[in-house]
């Protein structure tokens, strides 16, 4: 799935109906989500984590992934930075 999903990401930039995939993939975590707020302020926040959500998938690069080993340098020098 992991292939799939990747795949997918890549051509949500381009194609609306893979973008529409991926928000359905990520709906139920985003209504769990909103549960917590106040019902009156759910419609807008939803609203809000869709754009927000689309924006991210379209912006997203795949290939800037760091690898583990740069990651944990990452990690580590904002660590000894504070």
């Amino acid at each position: 799935m992991s292939n799939e999903f990747m795949n997918l990401v890549q051509e949500a930039k381009y194609d609306n109906n893979a973008l529409l995939t991926l928000i359905q993939f990520f709906e139920p975590k985003l209504k769990y989500c909103l549960y917590q707020t106040h019902p009156y302020l759910r419609e807008d926040l939803h609203q809000d984590l869709l754009i927000k959500l689309i924006s991210t998938i379209r912006k997203y690069d795949i290939n800037t992934i760091p690898g583990f080993w740069e990651f944990k340098n990452n990690i580590a020098d904002k660590s000894n930075a504070q």
